[in-house]
């Protein structure tokens, strides 16, 4: 079994990301609508901030019920209606600072 410890990380990110014309305006109805899914928006830019939360909790491959799939901004020639799709690219990642500690494992009692 492998050793298995807790890393506490503040980061600092720089990510580009495109989203299409209704989540990059969205109306009070959409804002109403995206909040309904689990996420805490008020405004345009909230959007793009659970956008990024998304794409660092390493969903980029997922299909989400507000955002779809995010892909590599290199795609986009390849997927038909690429306006209606979400673009991300990481430019950027600096550890600030971080802590490693051990977890403590209970022992299987067999």
């Amino acid at each position: 079994m492998g050793v298995k410890k807790l890393v506490k990380l503040t980061v600092e990110v720089e990510i580009e990301i495109e989203l299409p014309e209704n989540l990059a305006n969205p109306t009070p109805e959409d804002i109403e609508g995206i909040n309904y899914c689990g996420f805490d928006v008020k405004s345009s830019n909230d959007v793009y901030k659970e956008a990024g939360r998304l794409i660092l909790w390493g969903y980029t491959n997922c299909n989400n019920d507000v955002f779809g799939v995010f892909h590599h901004p290199w795609r986009k020639s390849d997927l038909k209606n690429a306006e209606r799709e979400c673009f991300y690219d990481i430019q950027d990642i600096y550890v600030d600072e971080f802590s490693v500690e051990n977890i403590e494992q209970k022992k299987d009692e067999t």
